[in-house]
Order: C-alpha cells, then structure tokens, then sequence
C-alpha cells in the first residue's frame, strides 16, 4: 500500500465528506479513493470513515487521526516545495485569500505587477470574508482586517484604512440646509436616510467618539446589504448616508461624486477609527521562494499606512 497516497486520499475525504468529490481533484476513481482508505483502516485496526449511501463522516478516531495527518503532509509538500524551488525557478501555485473587496479593490492590482515579474507562479486566489484555518485549507497567505492567535501562524500589519462617513454632495447640501449648520452632530443622523452594511454577525452599528468614550449613535437605515458595491452605487445616487472603509471609496472621493460627511465629533463604524489589515502565512512556509518573494512584494507595497 502506499500509504502516503492513502493518507492523502483520507486527508480529503474528510475534509469534504465525500468519496466523489476527493475523487473528482485527485482524477481517480471513487471506488479506487474508498479502497485506499479502506487498506488504510486495515493497517491501522480502526475504523476511520463512516460510510453510508448518502453521507460520509469521520470517526471520532478519525478526527483525532485526522488532525495529526494534516500536519505531517503539510510539513511533507512544504519540504519537498521548498527544496524543489530552491534548485529551480520560481514557479507553481500559490493560494493567496484576501477579503472580498479589499481583494478586488486593493490586492488585485499588486498582484498584476507580482504576474509580471514572477510569470511562472500560477496564482489561485479566493476572494471571501470567512476566517482561514491554515491547518485544513490549502491556503500560502491570507489577508484580513484584525490580527490572529492561530499558533504557528505570522500576522503582518499590512495597512490601516479610516472609515469614512460619505454622501453625495446634492445630498449633503440639502442635510445641511435642512439642519441649518454645515456641521452635522451624532442626533442629526437618526433623522438622515442612512445605508447601513450586514455582515455575518449582523447589522454593523456606527459610532461617536465624545468625552474620550465610544457613544453607539441612532440611525434608521433606508437600505441594508451585505454587497458594497451596492452601498457605493446606492450613495451616489443620493439615497443615503453611508460609512466605508477610505480603499473602497477612494476613486469616487478623488472625482467629487461622494464627499466625507463634516461632523461634530469623530465618527466610526467601529470602536475605533481605522480597519487595521494583516498580511498572514504560516511560519514555516516563509522559508519558501516564492511565498517569501510574494509576501515581500505585497509588503513593499501594501506597507502600513500606505494601503
């Protein structure tokens, strides 16, 4: 039995409770992938996969097996990748996750020029708000806003964005002819068409720092969505207030379609003024080339405050 192969065809299964599906990426058949696992099991005396005709799961063994088998073949593709690119050229996949907007917004554009100069280095890159576990995903470097705990795991300040209050200037005009004053304050809001994001743990509060204390202000939003670009679309058409990090708006600021909101006091759409970005990578992983070199080029380009 090989049973790198098996442990390899077990890792995936696993992962996407699916003989099918595992497959499907390692072109084989599924009965061949049930077999393997199936010899694996024998090996080891302990049944691994729960198998039924609509569902397939792990054991409770299987998960304890399973989280040691992730680790060794990560460590096994991280040796033989490091030692392959240390005798070649830069070349391969690299994974690279970023936040969706940021992703398309800010990254893309860098990793255009990274294209250029590394042509060799096939990029496959995911676009998604959801956190990233290293250790079950396939992922080189991932970038969020926020800093992670994850051990083993390097977290670079990449760049801080502010968030910004934003209208389109007929709007903003006839607010501020309506209140009287060219500065709005916080009570103001809860009587302006407002634009409020979702996102996953729901409805993304806005904020007034007085007094050295975060003050949760009162709006009452005209629109909800969990898209920014509909937001942005929506703002400069005039229907609302709405609060973006400075990389989403930055185009339409520069050109005069929206325009930052005068306010009394400081306003956020957190408990504090900038979304701070993390550059993260496995540790180990940073001893290869190309990930070195990627991680590197996005720094140089990306570097904090510069974003």
């Amino acid at each position: 039995m090989d049973k790198i192969r098996a442990l390899r065809y077990f890792k995936r299964t696993a992962e996407l409770n699916s003989f099918s599906l595992a497959a499907k990426e390692f072109d084989v058949p599924a009965s061949s992938i049930s077999r393997r696992i199936k010899d694996l099991e024998g090996e080891l005396g302990v049944e691994l996969i729960k198998r039924s005709t609509r569902h397939v799961s792990t054991t409770e063994l299987g998960s304890v097996y399973y989280q040691s088998v992730v680790e060794v073949l990560t460590k096994l593709d991280d040796a033989d990748e490091l030692i392959s690119q240390r005798q070649g050229a830069f070349e391969g996949k690299l994974r690279i996750s970023a936040m969706t907007d940021y992703g398309q917004k800010v990254l893309a554009p860098i990793l255009q020029k990274f294209r250029k100069i590394y042509p060799d280095i096939i990029l496959d890159l995911d676009f998604s708000n959801a956190l990233v576990d290293f250790a079950q995903e396939s992922v080189d470097i991932a970038i969020r806003a926020g800093s992670v705990q994850e051990e083993r795991v390097v977290a670079k300040h990449l760049s801080k964005a502010a968030f910004k209050l934003v209208a389109s200037p007929p709007l903003l005009k006839q607010l501020q002819t309506r209140f009287g004053k060219t500065v709005l304050a916080a009570e103001d809001l809860a009587l302006c068409p407002t634009m409020q994001y979702r996102a996953k743990f729901g409805l993304v509060s806005w904020w007034q720092l007085k007094d050295e204390q975060w003050q949760k202000i009162k709006v009452n939003p005209v629109l909800v969505a969990n898209n920014s670009d509909s937001l942005i679309d929506a703002a400069q058409a005039g229907e609302g207030l709405a609060f973006f990090p400075d990389w989403w708006v930055e185009k339409q600021l520069s050109s005069g379609d929206l325009v930052e909101v005068p306010m009394q006091f400081p306003v956020s759409c957190d408990t504090k003024m900038h979304l701070d970005i993390y550059i993260l990578y496995p540790q180990a992983k940073y001893q290869i080339p190309k990930i070195k070199h990627c991680v590197d080029f996005i720094m140089e380009h990306l570097a904090a405050g510069n974003g």
